[in-house]
């Protein structure tokens, strides 16, 4: 084994769109975009591509990338995109985000461009206003060469305890629709993982849901995973990391940068070939854990960029590997101790140097 690797179950992956699929009764589209949040975008789409309906990424390049790789699934880039980049999508059958009037003007005369229209219900990120609405469709209504492929918004808070402002959303979004005409409506997606969770308001009447963080069987929030886990998903990543130091410290003994732990009697340590450059997060240092033989051991002192330092309490070996990432020690409650979200952690773990073993 590698010293420092992500084992990624491809089958686990699967059988959670499959049951996403069959727990929503919609059309999925798998968010793959950041290299499916680090972790592969090329060959976990091609695992999941039979079942998904349609690809989500951020960026022309992204979707280029899964063209390239044999993807002919639908691919959506979700955000805006700048005009010298539109030749691109039309080469490649790449579906575009319509978020704005200027950019469905500088658009509505170009042959071979399908669209998605977004609207912003409350993100205040990118979208057409909904007192935009009429405009859009004026613009849109006798156009013939453009492909409207459906109308989306995103959720802000959905994975929230407190569902107010959400469902706010999804009335709004309900709203723009009903003044849209049926034949220009096409898909409708609010859903994200969150959503499909928390918020069956925004699956219901719509046509299609988003998942980037479910296919991992992880959640938005450790909320989310305690009190609303879809108990057939499964975990589909594992963290693993060798030993490459044991040695016994008198008390006293300072562990790592800053001093922030000092042994208070004789102590073992194990140093572990994990560190913040393979994605492990400084601020877990002092507050998480790391398993061997179903045995937790503290993370003591400051996580390094390149080594981790852990208290073990029975004997281990040089080359021995001990589990940093798993369901247990889950993405989510690193997001919680470094109050972060579980797609800062995931796309942490990213990273080059963190060898993805593929298995499934």
């Amino acid at each position: 084994m590698n010293s420092r690797t992500l084992i990624i179950d491809l089958d686990a992956i699967l059988h959670n769109v499959r049951v996403i699929k069959k727990i929503t009764g919609k059309k999925v589209l798998a968010c793959v975009k950041c290299n499916a949040y680090g972790m592969g975008g090329t060959r976990i789409s091609k695992k999941i591509e039979k079942e998904v309906d349609w690809f989500g990424v951020a960026t022309i390049d992204e979707a280029v990338s899964l063209r390239k790789a044999g993807i002919i699934k639908p691919i959506l880039v979700m955000s805006p995109v700048v005009p010298s980049e539109i030749r691109k999508a039309t080469d490649h059958n790449i579906t575009l985000t319509a978020s704005s009037i200027n950019f469905l003007k500088e658009i509505i005369n170009t042959d071979g461009i399908s669209i998605f229209l977004k609207f912003d219900t409350g993100m205040g990120r990118t979208g057409i206003m909904p007192e935009d609405t009429c405009e859009a469709i004026k613009l849109l209504r006798n156009v013939k060469r453009l492909k409207i492929c459906g109308v989306f918004s995103h959720l802000s808070t959905s994975e929230s305890p407190d569902k107010k402002f959400a469902i706010n959303q999804i009335e709004i979004f309900r709203k723009i629709l009903s003044a849209i005409p049926v034949k220009m409506r096409g898909i409708t997606h609010i859903a994200n993982s969150g959503g499909i969770v928390n918020l069956p308001e925004s699956i219901e009447d719509f046509s299609m849901v988003r998942t980037g963080l479910l296919l991992y069987g992880v959640y938005p929030s450790l909320y989310l995973r305690i009190f609303k886990k879809i108990p057939s998903l499964k975990y589909a990543i594992k963290g693993m990391a060798s030993v490459i130091s044991v040695r016994d410290v008198p008390a006293g003994t300072s562990i790592s940068y800053g001093r922030s732990f000092v042994c208070p009697e004789k102590t073992t340590i194990a140093v572990v070939g994990i560190g913040y450059g393979d994605g492990l997060n400084r601020s877990l240092s002092n507050k998480f854990y790391m398993k061997h033989h179903e045995d937790l051991y503290p993370i003591r002192g400051k996580i390094c960029m390149d080594q981790s330092m852990i208290e073990i309490k029975k004997e281990m070996k040089e080359g021995q590997p001990v589990i940093f990432l798993d369901e247990q020690l889950s993405i989510e409650d690193m997001a919680e101790i470094c109050h972060t979200v579980p797609h800062a952690i995931m796309t942490g773990f990213g990273v080059p140097r963190l060898k993805k073993v593929y298995i499934g």
